[in-house]
């Protein structure tokens, strides 16, 4: 039996960045979130975006980020959800990572039909399929998926339930349910979840600052340039202090209207904050970032360059995933032999 080999092109680690080919995207030193008020007009030439037609399928003016990181928080806490912050942004990462893409209405009305036991069953096949494509990645995510192993009280699971019906009437589909990688880059809805979730007072204790996307649009484009001949295939950028990925989701768009595939660099992700981690982990694969994209956890201050650490990681991953798959070539292959002897023995 010949199988499909999906993975091979993850095989190859990514080389250590050479240093005049590393473009670092910094945080500014200051900027929690701010109310809600228009995007400043902006120069065309930086970050001006062609309109996108949404067929049928997707909402022409879906929920904003504030506005859905509200609706998904407050109906996990009047639910009385709990304080496991993983098991809602789990939800927004399930919905998000979902592999069918094209079909926002159709699949959220399936979603709609599901019990609890069921949406559990979806947020462990989620993680199963791209930790089969993304070892690494699901690995670095895992406490947003791990939580559908347990077992839930009914209170639990009718709270799991109102928050995945939340995250679908706030248009969560709509944004991340495009085909193409750039229509599910235009927003961070991880970000804006965790914003929601976690306290005030719990961020600043954090140092948790996140950067309005309308900063890290300027920022990316200042940082990178606007000529395509001066970023080459073998540039890296990195954030030391990624948080959810904010900077990377500015970057990577103004990659690609420079008419650039961001797969063909490498993108590096330091991160403290295990949820905010896991959170840029999954943009990673939601926004498009390709296989040489890797996420980190750690202290940056303290424990300086996390490459090294990112891409050991990343290959163990990979040969635990390829055992894995082994293993389970080898199963299936037991007990066809063994069914095909029942039938032979039936037949005799």
């Amino acid at each position: 039996m010949q199988q499909l080999d999906l993975f091979a092109q993850l095989d190859d680690d990514p080389q250590p960045p050479k240093p005049e080919n590393v473009i670092a995207l910094p945080k500014p030193t200051a900027g929690q979130w701010a109310s809600v008020r228009p995007k400043p007009e902006q120069p065309a030439s930086i970050t001006a975006r062609p309109e996108r037609h949404r067929g049928p399928e997707f909402a022409s003016r879906p929920t904003d980020g504030p506005t859905f990181g509200e609706k998904v928080s407050s109906t996990w806490y009047r639910a009385h959800g709990g304080t496991r912050m993983e098991i809602p942004l789990g939800i927004v990462a399930t919905l998000a990572l979902w592999p069918q893409k094209g079909y926002a209405r159709t699949i959220a009305d399936f979603f709609r039909t599901l019990d609890a036991p069921q949406l559990l069953q979806c947020v462990r096949e989620v993680a199963a399929y791209w930790w089969m494509r993304r070892p690494d990645l699901i690995d670095t995510a895992s406490a947003l998926f791990a939580w559908a192993e347990e077992e839930h009280t009914a209170h639990e699971l009718h709270a799991i339930r109102a928050t995945f019906h939340a995250a679908l009437d706030a248009h969560a589909l709509d944004h991340t349910g495009h085909a193409d990688p750039e229509e599910n880059s235009d927003i961070d809805l991880m970000s804006w979840t965790i914003t929601n979730l976690r306290h005030n007072t719990a961020r600043q204790g954090l140092g948790e600052y996140h950067t309005p996307p309308e900063i890290c649009d300027l920022m990316a484009a200042q940082i990178i340039g606007r000529d395509p001949d001066e970023l080459p295939d073998d540039c890296s950028l990195l954030d030391p202090c990624a948080g959810t990925g904010g900077m990377f989701r500015s970057a990577v768009q103004h990659v690609r209207h420079m008419g650039l595939d961001p797969a063909n660099y490498t993108w590096f992700a330091q991160e403290i904050d295990p949820l905010a981690a896991a959170g840029c982990a999954v943009n990673i694969i939601v926004w498009g970032l390709g296989t040489k994209a890797m996420v980190a956890c750690g202290d940056t201050l303290a424990e300086g360059d996390l490459w090294p650490r990112a891409i050991k990681h990343r290959r163990a991953m990979i040969e635990h995933r390829d055992d894995v798959k082994a293993h389970m070539a080898i199963a299936y292959a037991l007990g066809r032999t063994q069914q095909l002897l029942g039938m032979v023995s039936e037949a005799a």
